[in-house]
């Protein structure tokens, strides 16, 4: 059982961290429009300029899940590498356990009535004509919380499987 639950969520961690793929061009061609309409057409969107935030705060915030499950974090395995698979298990679990975990809960304490705050009001933008949708941009705090957790939750099961399995 707890095999499949590892499977599922890493399954979503998947699934999301390709939806989210389409990201870095919709970043990429949302740039260059703003750009071409300041210097060749001299005008300009506080909108568009505005919804690069949101874009990248999905980007980053919503991909560290995706990124944790592929382990793209930064990492110094000058021993790490060297080590075997179940002391490689041990520095996973305690890493998450001791260093992680406690993050996520102090980023779950800390960001959830900031989040909740500005939907409360339904924050907007400081602009004038900017976007009217600022609770939706500090609501992607919530959704790099939900996705590390998630994988935190899976490592924590998948390493303890490889640590207290019976020789």
């Amino acid at each position: 059982m707890l095999d499949r639950l590892v499977s599922a969520l890493d399954r979503f961690q998947e699934k999301s961290g390709n939806v989210l793929a389409v990201l870095p061009l919709a970043l990429v061609l949302v740039q260059f429009s703003v750009v071409l309409l300041v210097y060749v057409f001299s005008t300009g969107s506080i909108q568009l300029q505005e919804s690069l935030q949101y874009i990248n705060a999905m980007m980053f915030l919503g991909g560290a899940g995706y990124t944790a499950i592929k382990d793209g974090h930064v990492r110094v395995d000058i021993f790490y590498s060297q080590m075997s698979e179940k002391r490689q298990a041990l520095v996973n679990f305690a890493g998450t356990l001791f260093l992680l975990v406690p993050f996520l809960i102090l980023f779950w304490i800390s960001s959830l009535p900031y989040v909740l705050d500005s939907w409360a009001i339904m924050e907007t933008s400081v602009e004038a004509s900017g976007l009217p949708f600022v609770y939706i941009l500090k609501s992607t705090l919530l959704l790099f919380a939900l996705t590390l957790s998630l994988h935190a939750v899976a490592d924590l099961l998948r390493f303890g499987r490889v640590l207290f399995k019976k020789a």
